[in-house]
């Protein structure tokens, strides 16, 4: 691979696509609302420990981390990482729209993916040359650089969704997969307004019991669990990254009654909102 600290930063001629050296990629609370970036981070070297919302994961040599731009990711501890960080925005992936459904974003990016995958010794290879040349039209910016990168990232997402799925998880029909991949994209888009199963499967023409058999089937979890699942995970990253008060994060998340997302969120966690933010805020930000 390129010598990763010679990657050059062409902001302004990538406004949507940057690749970097891991240690020079900073997260921060503005991506709660900016919303923008997809992640990939290829660890080469080192070690570290990786906060994705609310999990911690172990970065190892070769691990291959796919952080999708409605997750907040921070680097708790690194020892001596290596590797590199790409980030790039929807519109840069659907630069070269190939006619093929199953690689645009909303497909692709959107799905029930685990956060990271390892690769092994012998796939080195490949992913090394994909990232090389990325790397080099990234730095040369020559004729086209932004198409070949652009091709070579679908390849990386379709090689990452591969390896994911390599023990068939998802061995559905295509009709179920796509239901599922326009549910998790409505989910992230629209939890602010869109509360109840009903108005999902109507959004989707489909049979509210329909979709909930396909969720239970799938995720083993019913539409209404994964609708609180996401606006409570929307809460929480409110409550401990941001400054806004209480009401205004009832607000923002769509509830019209204060009190009633005091409720909601108590039941679903334990904690009334403000009592969570005084226990979790110190954990994150120590």
């Amino acid at each position: 691979m390129n010598d990763i600290h010679n990657v050059t930063d062409n902001k302004g001629t990538f406004s949507d696509f940057k690749m970097l050296n891991i240690n020079n990629l900073d997260f921060n609370a503005e991506q709660i609302t900016k919303r923008k970036w997809h992640t990939i981070y290829y660890v080469t070297g080192g070690n570290g420990l990786l906060q994705i919302d609310f999990d911690e994961h172990i970065a190892l040599k070769n691990k291959i981390f796919l952080i999708d731009k409605y997750k907040i990711a921070s680097w708790e501890k690194q020892n001596k990482i290596e590797g590199l960080a790409v980030q790039f925005t929807d519109a840069f992936y659907n630069l070269i729209y190939t006619g093929n459904p199953i690689i645009k974003s909303d497909q692709t990016l959107l799905g029930d993916f685990p956060p990271f995958i390892k690769i092994e010794q012998a796939e080195e290879s490949e992913w090394s040359h994909i990232i090389d040349v990325i790397s080099t039209e990234y730095n040369n910016l020559n004729e086209n650089s932004k198409e070949v990168i652009c091709l070579c990232l679908k390849i990386l997402i379709m090689l990452y969704r591969r390896k994911a799925f390599i023990k068939g998880r998802f061995m559905i029909t295509d009709r179920k997969k796509q239901l599922l991949n326009e549910f998790r994209k409505l989910i992230n888009a629209r939890y602010q307004e869109l509360k109840t199963p009903g108005e999902y499967a109507q959004k989707l023409s489909i049979s509210p019991n329909y979709l909930n058999a396909i969720c239970k089937e799938i995720f083993n979890k019913t539409v209404s669990e994964l609708i609180q699942e996401r606006i409570i995970l929307e809460a929480k990253r409110l409550l401990v990254n941001t400054g806004l008060n209480v009401s205004e994060i009832s607000y923002k998340l769509g509830f019209k009654d204060n009190s009633y997302f005091g409720r909601y969120f108590k039941k679903a966690v334990g904690l009334p909102p403000e009592r969570y933010r005084k226990v979790y805020y110190r954990y994150y930000h120590i």
